[in-house]
């Protein structure tokens, strides 16, 4: 048989499992959208350097009468 105080204690502790349960569940949902903006802040800054290069090779390359 389970006295009061096992009940309580038992209680408690699934108090305390279910609060943390909702915290991990919380914080994975944040880190689910923030990995999301980065794979979107990655992408625009790998266009930005691949349209960065293009453009100073092609000043180079009419810098150095490559290009007509």
């Amino acid at each position: 048989m389970i006295n009061e105080k096992e009940q309580a204690a038992i209680t408690k502790y699934d108090l305390y499992y279910e609060s943390r349960m909702t915290k991990m569940e919380t914080i994975s949902q944040q880190l689910a959208e923030d990995v999301k903006e980065i794979k979107q802040d990655l992408r625009w800054m790998f266009g930005l350097m691949i349209a960065f290069s293009g453009i100073m090779m092609t000043l180079m390359a009419k810098g150095f009468h490559w290009i007509g």
